[in-house]
């Protein structure tokens, strides 16, 4: 088996050369790469950049390498700010419901009657988890768990629920009772109309996990800040045309890419919101767009499931469409 050797800084530059990337500044490229490692930013970003497996296409630049990866820095945190905002929202709208369900009985999570019966291993799991995470915070001081469980010997859901994760949501909401998943389905379904307001349909609660399963998956990427280009779910989601057949996507197209998980949450975010992180991706794109000069900017939009032209399309034939549904193009809100 070949073994991969160490190499200096200097070693890295003068492979990077050999293969025919440009590098107009190379002190400021070694610095760049002593800060932000090689493997990070030529194996992870440098892809879209080659004509083969060691040649790099013409005028291909470090400064254009190391601009895409960037771009996908900031589109994390555009996307991982919009994911929080989701997060919150499912919270807030699952403790309500959770609670509504069981006015009398504080610790109704902890009751495996609470759940479907019919998942019985994955409700014996939630369980499990939402004990863990009494016993873990219990032991704290000026800790709200502490203070209800020491003055109340309870604690209701809408305390516990800010300390589940985002995968601990999903567990929990994918093993309620099919009445109580509606319930959530349904105050859902209104910020779909507040982005969508000729929506008048339902939202399947199958339809709303599979996108929470992926918007899961998404999120994992931005808080572990790994690369988005070049990442699918594992999944496609439902075919939701409500959303998909707004944006030309097909029951047989790919759900499982950055765009399709995009677009999926304005089913879980405000007008506003979800205008704000349209915006902030789209002003983001036309950057990258001015930094590339060797490739074009559909090469990598295509990379996040993105149609072709997506940065410009919309001041064309989507216009109106987005100006109902609150989009501001290429702006901040």
């Amino acid at each position: 088996m070949h073994k991969k050797e160490f190499k200096s800084i200097d070693q890295q530059i003068d492979l990077l050369q050999e293969r025919g990337l440009t590098i107009n500044d190379v002190e400021r490229a070694k610095k760049y790469l002593l800060s932000n490692n090689y493997y990070n930013i030529i194996n992870g970003y440098s892809k879209p950049f080659l004509e083969s497996e060691n040649l790099y296409i013409k005028n291909a630049s470090f400064d254009e390498v190391s601009r895409l990866y960037f771009f996908d820095k900031e589109l994390k945190q555009v996307l991982f700010n919009s994911i929080l905002d989701a997060e919150h929202h499912l919270k807030s709208i699952l403790a309500h419901r959770f609670a509504e369900a069981h006015p009398n009985n504080p610790k109704a999570y902890l009751d495996i009657n609470s759940y479907n019966h019919k998942k019985s291993l994955s409700v014996a799991h939630v369980i499990s988890s939402l004990n863990n995470i009494l016993r873990k915070n219990r032991q704290y001081r000026n800790n709200s768990i502490n203070h209800y469980l020491t003055n109340y010997n309870a604690v209701p859901i809408w305390v516990i629920i800010d300390y589940l994760t985002f995968g601990d949501l999903y567990s929990f909401l994918n093993c309620l009772p099919d009445n109580l998943q509606n319930r959530v389905a349904n105050d859902c379904a209104e910020f779909i109309v507040s982005n969508n307001p000729n929506f008048t349909g339902q939202f399947p609660p199958k339809t709303m996990l599979s996108f929470i399963k992926n918007i899961q998956e998404i999120r994992n990427v931005c808080a572990h800040n790994n690369r988005l280009i070049y990442f699918e779910c594992r999944s496609d989601t439902s075919y939701f045309p409500a959303i998909h057949s707004h944006y030309g996507i097909t029951p047989e197209d790919n759900r499982r890419s950055v765009y399709s998980t995009f677009i999926n949450l304005q089913c879980f975010v405000s007008k506003v919101e979800y205008a704000k992180l349209h915006n902030s991706i789209r002003k983001k794109v036309n950057t990258l767009n001015n930094q590339l000069k060797s490739i074009d900017i559909n090469s990598i939009l295509l990379l996040l499931g993105f149609p072709k032209n997506w940065n410009g399309c919309d001041k064309k034939g989507q216009q109106s469409n987005n100006k109902k549904r609150g989009i501001t193009i290429g702006t901040h809100l």
